[in-house]
């Protein structure tokens, strides 16, 4: 469960990062102010979303791994062989 929670979330972080690219790579300087500030709205948003996702990744990769870990040493200290 835990390598797809990692797998799902990192494939949002390449998703992103290929939108990201996108817009970036929008030729604005015949654009107005007014009709650039949408856009640079929107990539704010995609970048705070690659935040997210890249804190939500490095999260499951700290605790989640680390208590499975402890829980597989538990359970083989409880029922020794």
């Amino acid at each position: 469960m835990i390598d797809k929670l990692f797998r799902r979330t990192s494939q949002q972080i390449v998703e992103l990062e290929q939108e990201l690219e996108k817009l970036l790579a929008i030729d604005t300087k015949d654009t107005t102010e007014k009709m650039k500030w949408p856009l640079y709205q929107r990539i704010e948003k995609i970048i705070d979303l690659i935040a997210v996702r890249r804190n939500r990744r490095q999260f499951i990769v700290n605790n989640l791994i680390t208590d499975i870990g402890e829980m597989e040493e538990h359970v083989k200290k409880s029922n020794p062989k």
